[in-house]
């Protein structure tokens, strides 16, 4: 055999295994970045005002992926009112080497929340175990343009210093949907299923929540770019965006309480202390509304349809019917 002859016999293969080693290199490189990357932010800001820490620290998924396992992770914030922290055991973090910038994220195990309680209580906390807590976070443009988050049988309950031992929750399935509109605004898309209140909670209709779905837009999400782009911290581009009037504008919210159907609309914004305040309104029958009030004890022929509405003040939730029936406070 000629020597050009195996030049076009083994040449091929050749090739293959350059790009394979080439390839190989390019990985591992990406991979060292990466962890060396994370090892500089282990007790540091990821962003302004944003600590992460972690106990320990897996980098895998060669040849096609980056996987980051993350032991003992803890991400605080420091807020206007205090710190604020979620806690995992452990984290996951999946992308491909290629293509769209597009980050798998994967919580597993017990996680507890803390944010700080008002001037002179103690912090609320809150421990979850979901059977499944998944996200996924899409990047253009050096920014972070959709996130989707995806909980499912999920048990909860109040952790917090003296707290009643029957405030606890459970949910069958949470959704979360954040998508960036070139418009100023962000679509947002909220669906809880199967949600159990505590007794602990005194949820006024009843603890059962088998649906509660909403849909609206994020106004003013020009002030939140340096969020997404990791520049600003949270707290700042939060009272930013309040102090521009900044609302979430709520299209439409489904809720089916323990047998009472209605929808309602409006706009749900922030306090100065940064917690949830506006007004969602809605037509109900009062008659449904005493019937279940009642725990079914009360059974009255329709009444017509009477709006009401559900003040947030400073994250608690009042109700009111325009037929004089109000006060139901969380």
């Amino acid at each position: 055999m000629s020597y050009s002859n195996r030049i076009w016999l083994y040449g091929p293969f050749g090739l293959v295994l350059l790009l394979g080693v080439l390839y190989s290199v390019f990985w591992r490189v990406e991979a060292d970045m990466l962890s060396a990357r994370l090892d500089g932010l282990n007790g540091g800001e990821v962003m302004p005002g944003l600590v992460l820490s972690f106990a320990e620290k897996q980098v895998g998924g060669f040849p096609f992926r980056l996987d980051v396992v993350l032991t003992g992770v803890t991400l605080s914030n420091d807020g206007p009112n205090g710190t604020a922290s979620w806690h995992t055991d452990k984290l996951a973090l999946h992308t491909l080497t290629y293509g769209r910038p597009l980050y798998i994220l994967e919580a597993a195990g017990e996680q507890l929340y803390e944010r700080p309680g008002a001037a002179g209580e103690p912090a609320t906390r809150f421990n979850l175990t979901p059977g499944l807590a998944r996200a996924s976070a899409v990047l253009s443009g050096g920014r972070l343009s959709r996130f989707d988050l995806d909980l499912m049988q999920v048990q909860g309950k109040d952790a917090s210093e003296n707290a009643d031992s029957s405030r606890t929750f459970s949910v069958g399935r949470a959704q979360l949907h954040l998508l960036a509109n070139p418009d100023d605004t962000v679509e947002v898309a909220v669906r809880v299923e199967q949600g159990v209140l505590g007794d602990g909670y005194k949820p006024f209709f009843g603890g059962n929540v088998p649906l509660a779905n909403l849909k609206g837009k994020i106004t003013q999400s020009g002030l939140l770019m340096g969020l997404t782009k990791g520049d600003d911290g949270l707290t700042e581009s939060a009272e930013a965006w309040r102090a521009a009037g900044g609302q979430v504008a709520v299209e439409a919210l489904t809720l089916d309480w323990a047998g009472m159907k209605t929808t309602l609309t409006g706009n749900v914004g922030l306090s100065a202390n940064h917690r949830a305040e506006g007004s969602l309104t809605g037509s109900v029958d009062a008659a449904q509304v005493l019937g279940v009030l009642s725990r079914g004890g009360v059974k009255l022929p329709a009444m017509g349809e009477t709006k009401f509405s559900l003040r947030i003040e400073d994250g608690e939730i009042k109700l009111a019917l325009d037929s004089g029936f109000a006060g139901f406070g969380r």
